[in-house]
């Protein structure tokens, strides 16, 4: 695609918008991933892009995170091992997965991601406390199945991993959020270092967009603690799905 100035700060403000959402909650991935491909990016190219503004908000998020000492390495390593096995196998699959599938894998995985939102959103973001010390082996399995899903496409993998920090392996949300982070950028990491080996990524757009999610991790690192901040992001979230859902239909079917 030919970029202008309205496109550059079109991805800069979707790259911002998710690193914010990525860092406060999820689906980060929901504005960016349709925003590139209703801008004629190829789906498997938009898919491989996204990788690098996480990555980027992430980093920032997480760095923030521990300098405010939230985050728990001991658990965070444990549960990245079987997540880091699971990113390769689902990243390696995208070969597999020809862009028409790609588009109907992404408009399915907006629909489950705003049913879930929607049904539970709303208590993941109260928290919960800490009931127990130590992930179960079933916990371990299901992280590298969201490693799989994570490679294949992000979409989504954000707030399944805070459902099963947070309902599964009982962490309370200030723990699980800088958990998740830091699992995004393993994530974000490992499958763009075999998306760039490959050489499918759009290397313009991901770092206009990385620019914006520099921010937006860093601003959200900052006020995640914020109760009304998170109702707000939760509203705008439901909006921006039910959005990229009808513009990914018309893309599909018109």
């Amino acid at each position: 695609m030919t970029m202008d100035i309205s496109s550059l700060f079109l991805f800069l403000f979707c790259g911002l918008l998710s690193g914010l959402m990525n860092t406060l909650a999820s689906s980060g991935s929901a504005i960016t991933l349709p925003a590139m491909i209703f801008f004629g990016v190829p789906p498997l190219v938009a898919n491989a892009t996204n990788r690098l503004p996480i990555l980027v908000g992430s980093t920032i998020s997480v760095y923030n995170f521990q300098r405010s000492k939230d985050l728990i390495w001991s658990k965070t390593l444990l549960i990245s091992i079987p997540l880091f096995f699971g990113v390769i196998v689902g990243t390696i699959s995208n070969e597999f997965i020809d862009s028409t599938k790609l588009q109907w894998v992404l408009l399915v995985a907006l629909v489950f991601s705003f049913i879930l939102i929607i049904s539970n959103s709303r208590k993941i973001l109260k928290g919960r406390s800490l009931i127990q010390t130590t992930i179960s082996i079933k916990s371990y399995i299901i992280f590298f199945l969201i490693g799989i899903w994570a490679g294949l496409i992000v979409l989504d993998s954000a707030i399944l991993i805070l459902f099963e920090l947070i309902l599964a392996c009982g962490f309370d949300l200030t723990k699980a959020n800088p958990i998740k982070n830091f699992l995004l950028i393993i994530i974000s990491l490992v499958s763009l270092l075999i998306f760039a080996f490959n050489g499918i990524i759009n290397w313009e757009i991901g770092l206009i967009m990385s620019v914006g999610s520099f921010f937006g991790g860093y601003w959200g690192s900052k006020i995640a603690h914020l109760e009304n901040v998170k109702k707000w992001i939760y509203r705008i979230l439901i909006l921006i799905i039910v959005f990229e859902i009808i513009t990914l239909v018309i893309k599909l079917f018109f």
